[in-house]
C-alpha cells in the first residue's frame, strides 16, 4: 500500500510543487529544471505511454481475432496495418539513394538529360552545374524504396564511365524522406484514409447540426441562423447571393425574434410582409442593386460574427478551461485528486 499509493502521491505533489513555484524562483538549478528536466520527463513518459496505448490496442485486437467476434476482419485489418508502420518505421530504411563522382566533362549532357528522364528535373543547364560543382560527389535526387532498384539505375550509369555509390538516409531521416517507404504509406495510405473519416464526419455533423439546429426557442433560432450565415460566407456561392435575399431573411429573423411577444398570427404576417415591401422598396429606391450596403452582404456579416461573438464565445470557453485546468492541477498537486492511482 505504501510504495503504491504514497510514494507515487509524494512523487506527484513534490514534482508538482517544485514546477509550479520554480516559475518564481530566480535560480538557474530550479529555472533548467523546469524549462528543461520536467518537459524532457514528460516527453519520456507520454512516449512509454504510447508504448502501453500501442500494446493494450494489440491486445484488444487480437482478442477480438482469436475469439472471431462481429467484424474481426477489420481488427485484423488494423494488426496488419500497424505490423507493416512498424516495419516500415524500425525494420526497413526504403530510403536508398545514388551518389555520383568523377563525372567527365564530355559526359555532363547525356548523363543530365537522363537524370532529368528519370527523376522529373527541369532546368539541364542547373543540373550540370551541379554536378561540376559538388566537390564530395554529387547525390541524384532520386529515393529509391528497394536496393535493387537502386542498383538497376547505377547500371544505367555505368555506361557514362563514373564512380556511382549507393547510399542510404540515416535511421530516423528516413522518415521524413520523400520517397522512402514510410514515407509512402504516410502519404499514400493514412493520409488518404484520414480524408476519408474527414469526408464521412462531414455527414455526421450534418446530421448533429440539423438535431441541433430545429427551431424549438430563441437560442436555437439564433443558432440557425448563425450557422447558415456562416456556412454561405465561407462558399463562393455566398457572394453571389443578392442583397434583397438578405434583406428578406433579415425581416424574417425579426419576425421570429417577434413571435413569443406578438400572440396574433395575423399581425406578424402583417409585420413580415410590410417589412420585407419598405425594405425592398427603399433598395430599389437608393439602387442598392449597384452599390448595396455592406450589412446586407453574406460574407461581410459572416466576417462579423467571426471576428467578434465567435471570438468572445471562444475566449469565454478558453478562459473556463483554463480555471479548469488550475483547480484539477491544485487537486493533484495537494493530493485530492487521485484518479492517476486508480482511486
Amino acid at each position: 500500500m505504501f510504495l503504491k499509493r504514497h510514494i507515487p502521491l509524494l512523487i506527484v505533489v513534490v514534482i508538482g510543487l517544485l514546477t509550479l513555484f520554480g516559475n518564481f524562483i530566480e535560480n538557474e538549478g530550479v529555472q533548467d529544471f523546469v524549462n528543461n528536466d520536467a518537459t524532457q520527463w514528460f516527453d519520456i513518459i507520454a512516449s512509454f505511454a504510447i508504448f502501453l496505448g500501442s500494446l493494450n490496442m494489440l491486445k484488444l485486437q487480437m482478442l477480438k481475432i482469436i475469439r472471431k467476434q462481429e467484424n474481426w476482419q477489420y481488427s485484423l485489418l488494423a494488426v496488419l496495418g500497424f505490423a507493416f508502420a512498424i516495419f516500415a518505421g524500425f525494420f526497413y530504411r526504403g530510403a536508398n539513394y545514388i551518389v555520383v563522382s568523377d563525372v567527365n566533362e564530355s559526359n555532363l549532357a547525356p548523363i543530365a538529360e537522363m537524370l532529368i528522364e528519370e527523376t522529373q528535373l527541369e532546368n539541364p543547364t542547373t543540373v550540370k552545374n551541379n554536378i561540376r560543382d559538388a566537390k564530395d560527389g554529387y547525390e541524384i535526387p532520386k529515393i529509391f524504396m528497394t536496393q535493387s532498384g537502386a542498383e538497376s539505375f547505377m547500371k544505367k550509369l555505368d555506361k557514362f564511365e563514373v564512380n556511382s555509390e549507393l547510399k542510404a538516409k540515416k535511421w530516423g531521416a528516413h522518415l521524413q524522406t520523400k520517397g522512402s517507404l514510410f514515407h509512402w504509406i504516410f502519404n499514400n495510405i493514412f493520409t488518404p484514409l484520414s480524408s476519408t473519416m474527414f469526408a464521412l464526419l462531414a455527414f455526421f455533423v450534418a446530421s448533429a447540426s440539423y438535431r441541433a439546429f430545429r427551431i424549438r426557442n430563441f437560442e436555437a433560432t439564433l443558432l440557425l441562423v448563425a450557422g447558415i450565415i456562416l456556412m454561405l460566407g465561407r462558399v463562393p456561392v455566398g457572394e453571389l447571393i443578392p442583397w434583397w435575399v438578405t434583406a428578406v431573411l433579415i425581416v424574417f429573423g425579426i419576425g421570429a425574434i417577434s413571435a413569443p411577444w406578438i400572440k396574433d398570427k395575423k399581425i406578424i404576417f402583417g409585420l413580415i410582409t410590410g417589412g420585407i415591401v419598405v425594405f425592398l422598396g427603399i433598395g430599389i429606391f437608393l439602387n442598392w442593386n449597384h452599390s448595396p450596403p455592406q450589412i446586407l452582404l453574406i460574407p461581410v456579416i459572416q466576417d462579423w460574427i467571426f471576428d467578434y461573438p465567435t471570438t468572445a464565445g471562444s475566449r469565454a470557453l478558453m478562459i473556463g478551461i483554463a480555471l479548469g485546468i488550475v483547480a484539477t492541477s491544485f487537486r493533484i498537486i495537494v493530493g485530492i485528486e487521485r484518479s492517476f492511482l486508480g482511486e
